[in-house]
Protein backbone atom coordinates (compact mmCIF):
# COMPACT_ATOMS: atom_id res chain seq x y z
CA UNK A 1 0.00 0.00 0.00
CA UNK A 2 0.97 3.23 -0.73
CA UNK A 3 2.23 5.94 2.03
CA UNK A 4 -0.95 7.98 2.35
CA UNK A 5 -0.14 10.37 5.49
CA UNK A 6 1.48 13.12 3.12
CA UNK A 7 -1.26 12.97 0.79
CA UNK A 8 -3.73 13.13 3.57
CA UNK A 9 -2.18 15.80 5.25
CA UNK A 10 -1.74 17.79 1.57
CA UNK A 11 -5.58 17.24 1.76
CA UNK A 12 -6.40 18.46 5.42
CA UNK A 13 -4.72 21.33 5.10
CA UNK A 14 -6.27 22.28 2.41
CA UNK A 15 -9.63 22.11 3.33
CA UNK A 16 -8.94 23.99 6.77
CA UNK A 17 -7.47 27.15 4.98
CA UNK A 18 -10.39 27.06 3.07
CA UNK A 19 -12.63 26.85 5.34
CA UNK A 20 -11.21 29.12 7.69
CA UNK A 21 -10.25 32.09 4.82
CA UNK A 22 -13.73 31.50 2.86
CA UNK A 23 -11.34 31.12 -0.30
CA UNK A 24 -12.84 29.73 -3.39
CA UNK A 25 -9.45 29.41 -5.22
CA UNK A 26 -8.63 27.19 -2.37
CA UNK A 27 -11.84 24.95 -2.56
CA UNK A 28 -10.70 24.82 -6.39
CA UNK A 29 -7.46 23.61 -5.26
CA UNK A 30 -9.12 21.26 -2.97
CA UNK A 31 -10.76 20.00 -5.65
CA UNK A 32 -8.02 19.22 -8.12
CA UNK A 33 -5.95 17.53 -4.94
CA UNK A 34 -8.92 15.14 -4.88
CA UNK A 35 -8.62 14.34 -8.40
CA UNK A 36 -5.60 14.46 -9.02
CA UNK A 37 -4.20 12.24 -5.32
CA UNK A 38 -5.84 9.02 -6.84
CA UNK A 39 -3.97 9.60 -10.07
CA UNK A 40 -0.62 10.16 -8.38
CA UNK A 41 -1.43 7.13 -6.24
CA UNK A 42 -1.49 4.98 -9.20
CA UNK A 43 1.07 6.23 -11.24
CA UNK A 44 3.59 5.60 -7.98
CA UNK A 45 2.37 1.81 -8.49
CA UNK A 46 3.24 1.77 -11.55
CA UNK A 47 6.28 2.87 -11.88
CA UNK A 48 7.21 0.54 -8.66
CA UNK A 49 6.88 -1.62 -11.59
CA UNK A 50 9.29 -0.62 -13.58
CA UNK A 51 12.07 0.56 -11.61
CA UNK A 52 15.71 -2.26 -11.43
CA UNK A 53 18.15 -1.67 -9.39
CA UNK A 54 21.51 -4.40 -9.37
CA UNK A 55 24.68 -4.38 -7.18
CA UNK A 56 27.89 -3.94 -9.03
CA UNK A 57 31.42 -4.35 -6.99
CA UNK A 58 34.48 -3.11 -9.22
CA UNK A 59 36.81 -5.59 -7.27
CA UNK A 60 36.28 -8.50 -5.56
CA UNK A 61 39.36 -9.02 -3.83
CA UNK A 62 39.98 -6.23 -1.31
CA UNK A 63 43.21 -6.64 1.59
CA UNK A 64 42.76 -5.53 4.94
CA UNK A 65 42.85 -1.22 5.46
CA UNK A 66 41.88 -0.61 2.14
CA UNK A 67 38.94 0.81 1.03
CA UNK A 68 36.17 -0.35 -1.77
CA UNK A 69 33.43 0.89 -3.56
CA UNK A 70 30.02 -1.25 -4.10
CA UNK A 71 27.80 0.79 -6.77
CA UNK A 72 23.98 0.23 -6.63
CA UNK A 73 23.16 0.77 -10.55
CA UNK A 74 19.34 1.56 -10.63
CA UNK A 75 16.80 1.70 -14.33
CA UNK A 76 13.79 3.68 -14.72
CA UNK A 77 12.25 1.62 -17.50
CA UNK A 78 9.32 4.24 -17.63
CA UNK A 79 8.82 7.43 -19.15
CA UNK A 80 8.06 9.12 -16.13
CA UNK A 81 10.42 10.42 -13.98
CA UNK A 82 10.88 9.37 -10.43
CA UNK A 83 11.10 12.18 -7.55
CA UNK A 84 13.45 10.18 -5.18
CA UNK A 85 14.52 6.59 -5.74
CA UNK A 86 15.82 5.50 -2.19
CA UNK A 87 18.36 2.18 -1.71
CA UNK A 88 19.11 0.54 1.04
CA UNK A 89 21.65 -2.57 0.56
CA UNK A 90 22.27 -5.53 3.31
CA UNK A 91 26.30 -6.09 4.04
CA UNK A 92 26.37 -9.02 5.77
CA UNK A 93 29.76 -10.65 6.95
CA UNK A 94 30.11 -14.49 7.55
CA UNK A 95 29.18 -16.51 9.36
CA UNK A 96 25.67 -14.72 9.09
CA UNK A 97 26.06 -11.21 11.64
CA UNK A 98 23.69 -8.61 11.81
CA UNK A 99 23.70 -6.59 8.49
CA UNK A 100 25.48 -3.45 8.03
CA UNK A 101 22.54 -1.25 5.92
CA UNK A 102 23.65 1.56 3.52
CA UNK A 103 21.16 3.82 2.24
CA UNK A 104 20.92 6.18 -0.64
CA UNK A 105 18.66 8.16 -2.66
CA UNK A 106 18.70 9.99 -5.74
CA UNK A 107 16.29 11.71 -8.73
CA UNK A 108 15.65 9.46 -11.83
CA UNK A 109 14.16 10.98 -15.40
CA UNK A 110 12.06 9.37 -17.40
CA UNK A 111 14.22 6.07 -19.20
CA UNK A 112 17.12 7.13 -17.38
CA UNK A 113 19.96 4.96 -15.36
CA UNK A 114 21.98 6.28 -12.24
CA UNK A 115 24.05 4.66 -9.98
CA UNK A 116 24.54 5.72 -5.77
CA UNK A 117 28.06 4.72 -4.54
CA UNK A 118 28.90 3.94 -1.24
CA UNK A 119 32.74 3.22 0.09
CA UNK A 120 33.22 0.66 2.85
CA UNK A 121 37.07 0.26 4.40
CA UNK A 122 37.91 -3.94 4.63
CA UNK A 123 38.88 -3.80 8.55
CA UNK A 124 38.96 -7.62 9.28
CA UNK A 125 39.67 -10.97 7.26
CA UNK A 126 36.37 -11.88 5.86
CA UNK A 127 33.70 -12.38 3.07
CA UNK A 128 30.75 -9.86 2.55
CA UNK A 129 27.74 -10.31 0.52
CA UNK A 130 26.17 -7.26 -0.32
CA UNK A 131 22.22 -7.60 -1.90
CA UNK A 132 19.57 -4.91 -2.01
CA UNK A 133 17.45 -4.71 0.73
CA UNK A 134 14.91 -2.48 -0.11
CA UNK A 135 13.63 -0.18 -2.66
CA UNK A 136 11.58 2.51 -2.40
CA UNK A 137 9.84 5.11 -5.09
CA UNK A 138 8.36 8.63 -5.02
CA UNK A 139 5.71 9.45 -7.71
CA UNK A 140 6.46 12.48 -9.91
CA UNK A 141 4.73 14.64 -7.44
CA UNK A 142 6.24 13.72 -4.41
CA UNK A 143 3.16 12.70 -2.84
CA UNK A 144 3.45 9.32 -3.15
CA UNK A 145 6.33 6.42 -1.72
CA UNK A 146 6.23 2.90 -3.03
CA UNK A 147 8.22 -0.27 -2.72
CA UNK A 148 9.48 -1.47 -5.35
CA UNK A 149 10.45 -5.42 -5.76
CA UNK A 150 13.94 -6.62 -4.89
CA UNK A 151 15.61 -9.22 -6.65
CA UNK A 152 17.89 -11.19 -4.01
CA UNK A 153 19.87 -12.78 -6.69
CA UNK A 154 20.91 -9.11 -7.34
CA UNK A 155 24.06 -9.49 -4.90
CA UNK A 156 27.83 -9.92 -4.69
CA UNK A 157 30.57 -10.77 -2.56
CA UNK A 158 33.42 -9.15 -1.50
CA UNK A 159 36.56 -10.73 0.26
CA UNK A 160 38.95 -9.07 2.44
CA UNK A 161 42.15 -10.93 2.12
CA UNK A 162 44.73 -10.73 4.95
CA UNK A 163 47.12 -7.82 4.37
CA UNK A 164 50.06 -9.82 5.12
CA UNK A 165 49.96 -11.10 0.86
CA UNK A 166 51.22 -7.19 0.70
CA UNK A 167 54.57 -7.81 2.40
CA UNK A 168 57.13 -9.94 2.52
CA UNK A 169 56.29 -12.87 4.53
CA UNK A 170 59.02 -15.47 6.27
CA UNK A 171 57.40 -18.99 7.50
CA UNK A 172 57.40 -19.77 11.09
CA UNK A 173 60.60 -20.12 12.82
CA UNK A 174 61.61 -23.81 13.06
CA UNK A 175 58.94 -24.41 9.66
CA UNK A 176 61.35 -23.05 7.51
CA UNK A 177 64.40 -24.75 8.51
CA UNK A 178 61.83 -28.03 8.00
CA UNK A 179 61.36 -27.10 4.31
CA UNK A 180 64.73 -26.05 3.48
CA UNK A 181 65.70 -29.44 4.82
CA UNK A 182 64.08 -31.07 2.16
CA UNK A 183 66.32 -29.68 -0.63
CA UNK A 184 64.65 -29.56 -3.54
CA UNK A 185 63.18 -32.73 -3.56
CA UNK A 186 60.21 -31.45 -2.98
CA UNK A 187 60.40 -28.39 -6.00
CA UNK A 188 58.63 -29.29 -8.89
CA UNK A 189 56.19 -28.00 -11.82
CA UNK A 190 52.63 -29.24 -11.29
CA UNK A 191 50.32 -28.61 -14.26
CA UNK A 192 47.56 -29.84 -12.76
CA UNK A 193 46.27 -31.45 -9.34
CA UNK A 194 43.55 -33.70 -10.91
CA UNK A 195 43.72 -37.10 -10.85
CA UNK A 196 45.61 -38.48 -13.77
CA UNK A 197 44.93 -41.99 -14.06
CA UNK A 198 41.46 -44.11 -13.78
CA UNK A 199 41.50 -47.76 -12.24
CA UNK A 200 38.60 -50.43 -11.39
CA UNK A 201 37.47 -50.03 -8.01
CA UNK A 202 39.37 -52.52 -5.38
CA UNK A 203 38.76 -53.16 -1.62
CA UNK A 204 39.94 -50.66 0.36
CA UNK A 205 40.17 -47.79 -1.75
CA UNK A 206 38.01 -44.28 -0.35
CA UNK A 207 34.72 -43.53 -1.95
CA UNK A 208 35.52 -40.01 -2.45
CA UNK A 209 37.67 -41.57 -5.04
CA UNK A 210 34.83 -43.29 -7.00
CA UNK A 211 34.36 -41.25 -11.02
CA UNK A 212 30.54 -41.94 -10.59
CA UNK A 213 29.57 -40.77 -14.31
CA UNK A 214 32.58 -43.02 -15.12
CA UNK A 215 30.92 -45.99 -13.21
CA UNK A 216 27.90 -45.31 -14.68
CA UNK A 217 28.60 -45.59 -18.04
CA UNK A 218 30.55 -48.90 -17.71
CA UNK A 219 28.41 -50.47 -15.05
CA UNK A 220 31.53 -51.20 -12.74
CA UNK A 221 33.37 -48.63 -10.11
CA UNK A 222 36.09 -46.76 -11.32
CA UNK A 223 38.85 -44.45 -9.08
CA UNK A 224 40.60 -42.27 -9.80
CA UNK A 225 44.77 -42.61 -8.83
CA UNK A 226 46.43 -39.65 -7.60
CA UNK A 227 49.14 -38.86 -9.47
CA UNK A 228 52.85 -39.06 -8.17
CA UNK A 229 53.05 -35.14 -8.08
CA UNK A 230 50.16 -35.10 -6.00
CA UNK A 231 51.03 -37.50 -3.69
CA UNK A 232 54.44 -35.71 -3.19
CA UNK A 233 53.16 -31.98 -2.53
CA UNK A 234 53.78 -30.51 1.02
CA UNK A 235 50.48 -30.52 2.99
CA UNK A 236 49.16 -27.87 4.81
CA UNK A 237 46.31 -28.39 7.16
CA UNK A 238 43.89 -25.66 8.64
CA UNK A 239 42.33 -27.59 11.82
CA UNK A 240 38.98 -25.38 12.01
CA UNK A 241 37.87 -26.97 14.96
CA UNK A 242 37.04 -25.18 18.34
CA UNK A 243 38.61 -25.50 21.56
CA UNK A 244 36.15 -27.05 24.23
CA UNK A 245 35.69 -23.58 26.12
CA UNK A 246 35.43 -19.79 25.27
CA UNK A 247 33.41 -18.18 22.44
CA UNK A 248 33.74 -19.17 18.38
CA UNK A 249 36.83 -17.72 16.88
CA UNK A 250 34.44 -16.30 13.83
CA UNK A 251 32.92 -14.18 16.40
CA UNK A 252 36.32 -12.77 17.44
CA UNK A 253 37.81 -10.80 14.31
CA UNK A 254 41.30 -10.17 15.80
CA UNK A 255 41.65 -13.96 16.73
CA UNK A 256 40.01 -14.75 12.77
CA UNK A 257 42.55 -12.27 11.39
CA UNK A 258 45.63 -13.55 13.20
CA UNK A 259 44.76 -17.51 12.32
CA UNK A 260 43.85 -16.04 8.34
CA UNK A 261 47.04 -14.04 8.54
CA UNK A 262 49.09 -17.11 9.74
CA UNK A 263 47.77 -19.44 7.01
CA UNK A 264 48.04 -17.17 4.32
CA UNK A 265 51.95 -16.35 5.71
CA UNK A 266 53.03 -19.81 5.72
CA UNK A 267 50.90 -20.69 1.84
CA UNK A 268 52.50 -17.24 0.72
CA UNK A 269 56.42 -18.74 1.45
CA UNK A 270 55.97 -21.88 0.19
CA UNK A 271 54.67 -20.05 -3.06
CA UNK A 272 57.43 -17.85 -2.68
CA UNK A 273 60.24 -21.01 -2.46
CA UNK A 274 58.39 -22.43 -5.62
CA UNK A 275 56.99 -25.53 -3.07
CA UNK A 276 53.59 -26.34 -4.62
CA UNK A 277 51.02 -27.64 -1.53
CA UNK A 278 47.67 -28.94 -1.09
CA UNK A 279 45.87 -26.85 1.53
CA UNK A 280 42.86 -28.31 2.95
CA UNK A 281 40.22 -28.42 6.37
CA UNK A 282 37.03 -29.48 7.56
CA UNK A 283 34.02 -28.75 5.66
CA UNK A 284 31.42 -28.98 8.11
CA UNK A 285 28.22 -28.07 6.52
CA UNK A 286 28.96 -30.64 4.26
CA UNK A 287 31.10 -33.02 6.58
CA UNK A 288 33.87 -32.96 3.61
CA UNK A 289 37.38 -31.85 3.09
CA UNK A 290 38.08 -28.98 1.16
CA UNK A 291 40.99 -28.65 -0.79
CA UNK A 292 42.75 -26.23 -3.03
CA UNK A 293 46.58 -27.26 -4.47
CA UNK A 294 48.04 -23.76 -4.33
CA UNK A 295 51.33 -23.23 -7.11
CA UNK A 296 51.13 -19.61 -7.25
CA UNK A 297 49.40 -15.88 -6.09
CA UNK A 298 46.44 -16.17 -7.90
CA UNK A 299 45.75 -19.52 -6.47
CA UNK A 300 46.87 -18.87 -3.12
CA UNK A 301 44.17 -16.25 -3.34
CA UNK A 302 41.47 -18.28 -4.44
CA UNK A 303 42.38 -20.42 -1.19
CA UNK A 304 42.11 -17.92 0.57
CA UNK A 305 38.39 -16.71 -0.54
CA UNK A 306 36.89 -20.16 0.33
CA UNK A 307 38.90 -20.16 3.30
CA UNK A 308 36.73 -16.87 4.11
CA UNK A 309 33.64 -18.84 3.59
CA UNK A 310 34.10 -21.92 5.92
CA UNK A 311 33.18 -21.57 9.62
CA UNK A 312 34.67 -23.54 12.66
CA UNK A 313 33.22 -26.23 14.39
CA UNK A 314 33.03 -27.83 17.67
CA UNK A 315 31.37 -31.50 19.30
CA UNK A 316 32.42 -33.82 16.29
CA UNK A 317 35.54 -36.04 15.86
CA UNK A 318 36.68 -35.40 11.81
CA UNK A 319 39.72 -37.66 12.19
CA UNK A 320 38.19 -40.28 10.42
CA UNK A 321 37.46 -38.74 7.79
CA UNK A 322 40.65 -37.30 7.39
CA UNK A 323 42.12 -40.60 7.58
CA UNK A 324 40.19 -41.77 5.19
CA UNK A 325 40.45 -38.83 2.57
CA UNK A 326 44.14 -37.24 3.37
CA UNK A 327 46.66 -38.25 6.01
CA UNK A 328 47.11 -41.65 3.64
CA UNK A 329 48.10 -39.21 0.96
CA UNK A 330 50.20 -37.33 3.21
CA UNK A 331 52.80 -40.74 3.91
CA UNK A 332 56.60 -38.97 2.86
CA UNK A 333 55.36 -35.64 2.39
CA UNK A 334 55.95 -32.84 4.46
CA UNK A 335 52.62 -32.43 6.31
CA UNK A 336 51.97 -28.54 8.18
CA UNK A 337 49.01 -28.10 10.55
CA UNK A 338 47.41 -24.97 11.79
CA UNK A 339 44.97 -24.32 14.49
CA UNK A 340 42.49 -21.78 14.91
CA UNK A 341 44.63 -19.86 17.39
CA UNK A 342 47.20 -19.33 14.54
CA UNK A 343 49.75 -21.97 16.07
CA UNK A 344 51.54 -24.44 13.89
CA UNK A 345 50.87 -27.55 16.38
CA UNK A 346 52.06 -30.41 13.64
CA UNK A 347 54.80 -30.20 11.16
CA UNK A 348 56.86 -33.23 9.31
CA UNK A 349 55.25 -36.00 7.97
CA UNK A 350 52.70 -37.80 10.12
Amino acid sequence: MGNWARPAGLLLGTALLAVLLNSDFLLFVLGLEVLLLPAAGWTAARLAKKVRVRVVIPESRVFQGETFQIQAELENQSILPIAQASVRLAVRAYPEQEALLLTGKLFLNGGEQGSLCFRLEGSHCTSLEIQPDRLTITDPLGLFQRRCPVDSRESGMVFILPGVLRQETKLPEGQGELLSADGDSDRREIDSPDPSELRTFQSGDPLNRVHWKLSARQNELMVKELSESVKKLTWLYLNLQERASGPAVRNRPEVWDHFVETAASVSAALVRAERAHMVFWVDASRDTLARHVVTDEETLQEMLCALLCADSYAGKDYSPLLKENSLDETKGSTYIEIDLQGDLIGSGAP
